[in-house]
């Protein structure tokens, strides 16, 4: 099963698997060695549909590009035209599939899988990727059952496991969820997200073994500053600040801007009682989130540690103005009462 390649640059909770066009049935536009910008290719896949405007695979390769361009709505009116000139064509459908799913239409992209599987019910991408959107709004029963169906005629299928180990940890099955995700390496040793997954449930119970699985995923993407983030948070929940720093200013390398590390390196600061240092990565964080709440509350103890009342009853205050039930800094500012009448 080959992976989905989204068109464009929307954050998801899950990522879907795709399946690559083959191109047995695409038209040539430009020659070998040729290279021409995208706005070029568009130009040129245009002018040849002036010439030929029946010609449904044109239109789509002419999608590919303007989607990876960002124009969505170009590229959507392309991809409908390409379904409504080759209606029975599965590539089309499944890639305007994609397109719906990842402008949060849902129900046209069922609509496009759902057709998609009925012109070809061996079509497994189809499948899976209608089984991944029922995981995402919560129709367990239907994603389960069409993951049953690709399991009996494919029981190697990776992300199928991949797919049923996830559906399990909806039903808070870990054990099972477990069983399925290691199933899923078993029969693809490069499935990234499996790994992240397992790293995860380890994670959630606090056994090392995440570190391996976090490990692995990490080899293969290891720019992937947010796995780092996941074996920093593991290490800190363990006090084991030594590894979370390296790991929070790994995170930093690949992402300077990641606020949450910063935040949490001051954190790990107070705990070892290095508050000049605390005081400097909340600092960070708050120039980066004016309205950081917590970096706020942790300058404000971190000072209120060093006995610099006045600093930390301006931060205290600060965050009490994005939240004025927020307790902690309420707590903070009746010690600094306490202490300021004694």
């Amino acid at each position: 099963m080959v992976k989905i390649k989204l068109f464009i640059a929307f954050t998801f909770s899950l990522l879907f698997c795709a399946c690559q066009s083959g191109n047995n049935d695409k038209i040539v536009i430009v020659e070998s060695g040729t290279s021409l910008s995208p706005s070029q290719k568009i130009d040129s896949l245009s002018t040849l549909i002036q010439l030929d405007s029946l010609n449904a695979d044109l239109y789509f390769q002419r999608a590919e590009l303007r989607l990876k361009n960002n124009e969505l709505n170009l590229g959507s009116i392309d991809l409908e035209r390409t379904v409504k000139l080759d209606p029975k064509n599965t590539k089309y459908w499944f890639k305007l599939g994609v397109l719906n799913f990842s402008k949060q239409e849902s129900r046209r992209a069922r609509d496009c899988w759902l057709t998609c599987t009925d012109l070809d019910s061996r079509n497994i991408d189809c499948r899976l990727n209608l089984a991944e959107m029922f995981l995402a709004i919560g129709e367990l029963k239907k994603g389960q059952n069409l993951l049953n169906e690709i399991l009996d005629f494919d029981p190697k299928n990776s992300y199928a496991l991949f797919l049923t180990g996830n559906y399990a940890l909806m039903r808070l099955d870990t054990t099972k969820a477990i069983k399925y995700i290691q199933s899923a390496i078993n029969e693809d040793q490069d499935l990234f997200k499996a790994y992240d997954q397992l790293g995860v449930i380890y994670s959630s119970r606090k056994d090392l073994l995440a570190i391996d699985y976090f490990n692995s995923a990490l080899r293969l993407k290891p720019n992937r500053f947010d796995v780092h983030y996941k074996v920093a948070m593991f290490y800190q929940s363990l006090s084991f600040f030594d590894e979370a720093t390296q790991a929070y200013l790994r995170v930093l390398e690949l992402n300077s801007s990641h606020e949450l590390s910063l935040h949490n390196l001051g954190v790990i600061a107070v705990f070892t009682e290095d508050y000049k240092s605390a005081v400097k990565y909340f600092s960070s964080a708050i120039s980066l989130n004016a309205s950081f709440l917590e970096a706020y509350f942790g300058r404000a103890y971190t000072y209120e540690l060093m006995d610099e009342f006045l600093k930390s009853e301006s931060d205290y205050r600060t965050s009490l103005m994005f939240d004025p039930a927020y307790l902690p800094s309420i707590e903070g500012l009746s010690r600094l009462k306490s202490t300021n009448s004694n």
